[in-house]
């Protein structure tokens, strides 16, 4: 059990906006922009990453909106608070009496606080239509399916400070060292001075890398391949925890059936890696108490990778126990709590099911309406269908004009609505075609609760005020549902919503703010509510067998037409203000920048069929043979069409 591990924060501290991590900080006493690391449940020491000490820099009053705007005459103009909700509400309530509820769509935000995450999918379902979604269900969407279709939860399955009981640490996908770096280095680092192994399967070197005591780096599109013979040599090995197979999984019978045929060294040379390493790791693993994985985007694009996974610490018993399980490393800052509040179109507050009878009428008795039973469109299906049968949206922190598809069609969709209401912070490619925009308060300046990537829902409490008439997402929201729904959206504060939230969602249930603001507290409750639970599963599973059922894993493993190179993207670093100078070249391997007439500072065009961008070129030995390493804001025209591979070419071509 865990929960109220840390000390009480200071009274001017609050939660870092920038990662899932959940670093508790304050204002400098007296410089600037600057931000102070104060201790808390994570960083227990106070440490700050960089972009934890620049937490504050973009929040002042250049480039934010600070007043609201309406479109007059086709431009965007200045507007009072009350003029601009009572367009706002006009516009969306307009859309849905000339056509019906699912007319419209509600787009949350990671970066929004659990309250307003739970508002704006209330205020959803109460006009009648589950077209509610956030993008961290879109982020995590291999990794977090698996755990929740196959163990009862989309969450992480263990503790941060659990992990240095763990025997190996898995991780791939992902480079905590520099995305997570006081959880990588309060937890991790210390785990492997101590004797853990680190394992980290990435086809590019980075900074966990140095860390590693192995580091294998399969082609793309093989990782789930590896990890496959991971689980056939650690079978072979005699490393199966047959108790915890027998008494707590199902389906192990014909998924060791297929093992069996399953011959390692093809997978080894398919992947391109070296068999002898990878029977190295097998031995550790197999030789191991308590094996952890820490997995990134890396392991997205497929279920196989997230699926091979679960198989793999299903097979060591690696669930239920400190130092084991299956973690992972959200980014942004609430996009657990996003979740857990019910921005999803297929579920409610808590993870219930929206086509429940029995969870749809325990909101109703809340609520005093019935939530609509039929899951809700996406926010990827929504966008397509913008201007067809979705005729407005309300967009809480979100740019959906720059997801990963064409830009001009993007640009089609979002004109062809006929009401697109914006909640930001700053102008964006998405306020251009906006009717009303409504300037809002960043994390920092306001109050609420967010989850960090354990599920431990923290206290923000404002340390800097918002500029201008800038407000806080829970005030506007509040405002817009009473216009568009009545009394129901007429809370005194954001704890009365926290405590609505809590009543509905069974794994917070008995959850109070104080006990929150005391440290923090993590979901499953316990007793009284003021106690949480930093390990899932210790005796069963939550399914309907109480087991979890071993998957069968199909890979693709073809390979990249022979002039082009599979695109690997590096994760933006956080949000708003976070990202700060990035490496913008692409990294290639002397074998790849060879034949190409490449050398290292040279100025190169990558290209697909989809765009084209210029930069220079790193010829390093960063990544593996066949693979171009793009960060994700250069990357961005590149990936919008979802092409997997890129040509680079010099730009004098």
């Amino acid at each position: 059990m865990g929960g109220n591990d840390g000390e009480r924060p200071a009274d001017d501290a609050t939660v870092c906006p920038l990662c899932a991590v959940g670093c508790t900080l304050a204002p400098s006493d007296g410089d600037g922009d600057r931000a102070r690391g104060v201790s808390g449940p994570v960083n227990r020491d106070g440490r700050l990453c960089q972009r934890g000490i620049g937490a504050f820099d973009a929040l002042g009053s250049d480039g934010r909106l600070t007043t609201p705007l309406v479109r007059r005459d086709g431009e965007l103009r200045a507007a009072s608070w009350p003029g601009a909700l009572d367009r706002a509400a006009n516009a969306l309530s307009t859309v849905a009496d000339e056509h019906d509820a699912d007319a419209l769509c509600f787009f949350g935000a990671p970066h929004c606080t659990n309250e307003e995450n739970y508002l704006l999918q209330k205020l959803a379902r109460s006009m009648g239509t589950n077209n509610v979604d956030n993008r961290a269900r879109l982020c995590h969407a291999a990794g977090m399916t698996a755990l929740e279709t196959r163990l009862g939860r989309p969450a992480m399955t263990n503790s941060l400070a659990g992990l240095p009981d763990a025997d190996v640490i898995l991780v791939v996908g992902a480079n905590p060292a520099r995305q997570q770096p006081v959880a990588f280095d309060s937890y991790v680092r210390p785990a492997v001075h101590d004797g853990t192994a680190l394992v980290h399967v990435d086809p590019r070197e980075n900074q966990t890398t140095r860390a590693a005591s192995v580091h294998l780096a399969p082609r793309p599109g093989t990782d789930a391949l590896v990890l496959t013979a991971l689980c056939a040599l650690v079978t072979e090995r005699g490393g199966v925890d047959e108790s915890f197979v027998a008494e707590r999984t199902s389906g192990y019978g014909s998924y060791a059936e297929s093992l069996a045929d399953f011959d390692a060294d093809r997978a080894a040379a398919t992947a391109d890696i070296d068999p002898e390493t990878l029977r190295a790791v097998a031995d550790r693993i197999a030789a191991a108490d308590r094996v952890a994985v820490l997995a990134g985007t890396g392991i997205e694009g497929g279920s196989d990778t997230a699926d091979a996974l679960v198989d793999l610490l299903l097979l060591t018993g690696s669930f239920g126990r400190p130092g084991t399980g299956m973690n992972v490393l959200r980014g942004l800052n609430n996009e657990q709590g996003a979740t857990d509040a019910g921005c999803r179109p297929d579920r409610l507050p808590g993870h219930r099911p929206v086509d429940s009878p029995e969870d749809r009428a325990r909101v109703a008795a809340e609520w005093g309406m019935e939530p609509p039973a039929t899951p809700g469109l996406t926010e990827r299906a929504a966008v397509e269908r913008f201007g067809d049968s979705v005729h407005g949206a309300l967009v809480v922190g979100e740019n959906p004009a720059v997801e990963k598809r064409d830009a001009s069609w993007l640009r089609d969709r979002l004109t062809d609505l006929s009401a697109l209401v914006v909640v930001d912070l700053f102008e964006s490619e998405t306020t251009e075609h906006a009717d009303v925009v409504l300037p809002a308060a960043a994390g920092v300046e306001k109050a609420g609760t967010v989850t960090n990537l354990d599920r431990r829902v923290q206290s923000l409490t404002p340390a800097v005020a918002p500029p201008g008439d800038a407000r806080p997402d829970f005030e506007i929201l509040r405002e817009l549902g009473t216009r568009l729904v009545g009394d129901a959206f007429e809370y005194e504060d954001s704890t009365a919503a926290f405590d609505e939230w809590t009543r509905l969602s069974p794994v917070h249930e008995g959850m109070t703010r104080s006990a929150v603001a005391d440290g923090g507290v993590q979901w499953p409750t316990a007793g009284d509510g003021s106690r949480g639970t930093a390990v899932l599963y210790e005796e069963a599973f939550e399914t309907e067998s109480g087991r979890a059922a071993f998957a069968d894993v199909e890979v693709d493993t073809a390979d990249a037409p022979a002039d082009e190179l599979t695109l690997l993207v590096g994760s933006r670093a956080g949000g708003v203000s976070a990202a700060g100078p990035s490496d913008e070249r692409v990294h290639l391997a002397e074998d790849d920048a060879a034949p190409r007439d490449l050398e290292d500072g040279d100025t190169v065009v990558v290209r697909n069929d989809a765009a084209e961008v210029e930069t220079t070129v790193a010829v390093d030995g960063s990544v593996r043979e066949g693979t171009a390493y793009l960060h994700a804001d250069v990357a961005d025209p590149l990936v919008r069409d979802e092409s997997a591979t890129v040509r680079v070419r010099p730009a004098s071509q």
